[in-house]
């Protein structure tokens, strides 16, 4: 292990007496105990001395009527504090690591893990839902302000690896989840590459993603989908939970503008033309009581980004989301797609992104996100060429309604529209902590 300088050991060593880390209060105690050993030691040794206290009191006075004293007096007490400031802090530090290091591999660096686990766990309370690359990316992005995530997640997928998972198991599909699963983890980068791994061999293997059949195995085990899941958020040791928007599996049911009705989400887009309608087989399905409770605990609540019929919608239709979004006192946040999608939302502008989630919900968001930045000329053309345009935005449609809206430069840069994680994040944090301290906050109005 790669030994640090002695200023940055002692950088990390202070942070053990930073605000919040538990520790200040037994450090003042310890210290407290020591200047009462020191005195008590002290009564201890005149009193056995008796009559002969001049042997110890006279030198002392020697030394505090003298010349050098009263020059050098105060730096000599000044160096002693700074000595013994220094000897507490790296006692204590030591001390924590010599504790720590027998479940940390790391345990000179155990002072900065607990001081971002504690920063993080002080986060505003962040409920997300949707589905597919929308919703992981967010989480990726929040994971880095808070850990009082909760993302719940679509499960009507019906084609891939999910699709048959679901059909031989009669389980929700998992493909989203295993995706937001890694999302939230620290390990987000191996933990991806193990859950997304793809089976390219084998009959009955073969394209299967290992994180789907992880989810399969353990709802085997558990003998419940909500209970899989649950273990899956404490092995992975997640910064927020995962959970399925419904506790068994859902079909989608949409409608074409022209009154064309199409079955299951894998469908969606086979018939051009946008959908103006989607609902979920069973209609009553349940949701986990632990979703219920996240949303009613959340400072903020976010919708997307996503696939406004396949991921954002779905799990709005799940009667006891919906109910529990209707008496929550959380402010819900609309994230609009950049761009339309070919099958699903041709020529919808945002507000009629918003006019959707009004219909489906019977809520308009409190603040709707809407991406001011221009598409650059390769991507234009390559969306185009996918009969996708950027997503129009009328100021006049809003103000009409009374609906609020933010404008923000979302566009992350790549080949694809995606949103720009970090700066959602830190608007959306932001956002709930004016929450957490103001009540409702009024965004700024364009």
């Amino acid at each position: 292990m790669t030994r640090l300088p002695p200023w940055q050991r002692f950088t990390s060593l202070r942070l053990w007496l930073a605000p919040g880390m538990g520790v200040k209060r037994h450090v003042a105690v310890a210290i407290l105990g020591g200047v009462l050993l020191v005195i008590g030691a002290v009564l201890l040794m005149l009193w056995l001395l008796a009559g002969d206290r001049q042997l110890i009191s006279d030198p002392i006075e020697t030394v505090l009527v003298s010349s050098r004293w009263e020059q050098w007096g105060v730096w000599v007490a000044v160096a002693i504090v700074l000595i013994g400031t220094i000897i507490t802090v790296t006692a204590v530090g030591r001390l924590n690591r010599s504790l720590l290091s027998h479940w940390l591999d790391r345990p000179s660096e155990a002072a900065e893990l607990l001081f971002e686990e504690l920063r993080l766990s002080r986060g505003p309370r962040i409920v997300a839902l949707g589905g597919g690359t929308g919703l992981s990316m967010l989480l990726r992005g929040l994971r880095q302000h808070t850990a009082n995530l909760t993302a719940v997640v679509s499960v009507a997928d019906d084609g891939g690896s999910s699709g048959r998972l679901r059909a031989a198991f009669d389980m929700p599909a998992p493909g989203d989840l295993s995706d937001c699963l890694a999302a939230l983890s620290d390990q987000d980068r191996e933990l991806g590459k193990l859950l997304q791994y793809r089976f390219v061999r084998g009959q009955e293997l073969k394209g299967h993603t290992f994180g789907n059949l992880l989810i399969t195995t353990l709802t085997e085990v558990q003998g419940d989908f909500g209970g899989a899941i649950d273990t899956l958020n404490s092995l992975l040791d997640l910064k927020g939970r995962v959970y399925p928007a419904a506790t068994r599996p859902v079909s989608l049911v949409a409608r074409k503008a022209d009154g064309t009705e199409v079955r299951g989400e894998s469908a969606l887009r086979k018939k051009a033309g946008a959908l103006s309608s989607i609902g979920i087989e069973p209609a009553d399905v349940d949701t986990l009581p632990r979703v219920t409770a996240a949303i009613a605990a959340a400072d903020v609540v976010v919708l997307g980004p996503g696939s406004l019929f396949s991921s954002t919608l779905p799990p709005l239709l799940v009667p006891g989301i919906r109910e529990a979004l209707h008496a929550a006192e959380a402010k819900i946040v609309y994230i609009c797609n950049i761009m339309t999608e070919a099958g699903e939302t041709d020529g919808m502008s945002a507000f009629d992104h918003v006019r959707m989630l009004h219909t489906h919900l019977g809520l308009y968001p409190d603040v709707t996100l809407i991406n001011s930045q221009q598409l650059d000329e390769s991507r234009r053309e390559a969306y185009e060429r996918e009969q996708a345009t950027a997503v129009s935005f009328d100021a006049g449609e809003f103000e009409q309604q009374q609906v609020r809206y933010v404008l923000l430069d979302l566009l992350a840069s790549g080949e694809q529209a995606y949103h720009d994680s970090d700066v959602l994040a830190d608007w959306l944090v932001h956002y709930a902590r004016q929450q957490q301290t103001d009540g409702w906050a009024r965004p700024r109005l364009n």
